[in-house]
Order: C-alpha cells, then sequence, then structure tokens
C-alpha cells in the first residue's frame, strides 16, 4: 500500500468514527457541576474556605478538592466553538472517536466504505472566527 492509500485509508477510518460518535452523541444542553476529580461522583460536601477558596469533600471516596469552574455545553456537533477546546465534554467525545478509530483498524477499505455510505453523511462544521 503506497502512502497516499495509507493516508486515504487512515482519513477514511475517521470519518466513519467520527459518524458513529456523532449519533451516541447527547445533543441535549449537558452541565459539568462540581464533582469529585477521582472518581467523578457528585456526593460531595463542603469543607471549608481557607483564603476565601471553598473546598469540598467527597462523600464516596474521601477526597478533598477545590471547586472547579462550571462550564455548560449546547453544542449539537462538538468542536464547532473555540471553547469546545477546554470542554470536558468535548474531551470525552474525542475520547469516544480515539476509540472507535483504533476499533476500526482491522477492517479493509470495502468494509469502511460500506459503513460510510451506511452512514449519515456529516454536515462540515462552521467556524466562527470573529
Amino acid at each position: 500500500m503506497n502512502p497516499q492509500e495509507t493516508f486515504y485509508l487512515n482519513k477514511l477510518r475517521c470519518e466513519v468514527a467520527m459518524q458513529q460518535a456523532l449519533k451516541d452523541w447527547q445533543s441535549s444542553p449537558q452541565f459539568s457541576g462540581i464533582e469529585c476529580p477521582r472518581c467523578q461522583s457528585r456526593q460531595i460536601a463542603k469543607n471549608g474556605s481557607p483564603g476565601g477558596t471553598q473546598r469540598y469533600l467527597c462523600n464516596s471516596c474521601g477526597r478533598a478538592f477545590k471547586e472547579r469552574p462550571k462550564i455548560e455545553c449546547h453544542c449539537l456537533i462538538p468542536g464547532q466553538q473555540p471553547s469546545c477546546q477546554d470542554c470536558p465534554h468535548f474531551k470525552k467525545f474525542l475520547g469516544s472517536v480515539k476509540q472507535r478509530v483504533d476499533s476500526l483498524r482491522g477492517l479493509t477499505l470495502q468494509e469502511l466504505q460500506r459503513l460510510q455510505s451506511d452512514a449519515t453523511p456529516l454536515k462540515e462544521p462552521e467556524f466562527d472566527i470573529g
């Protein structure tokens, strides 16, 4: 397989993985509030505020931590907005795409093309560069 064919195969693999991940993407608003950075539990309690910074204690695993920023996500297609780069939902989406790319590695060109034709075509993202 020459470099061009390898590049095309990798590109097709990524497109199919993105289409599959978008099918599972929750387009409803998602809200990330305060959660434990160790176990992601939302079972937390306030634990003082030394120096004016609120601290929390996880009731599930016992870890103490500072408040992290809250992020609200309304993305229909992840990655369209510049703010997506710091969004934990976008990072989770990218992880899902990577897992899908890895799972598609053993497929042939014909199998990938069949999967792509079965999927809904992706709409090209429009970026607002203001």
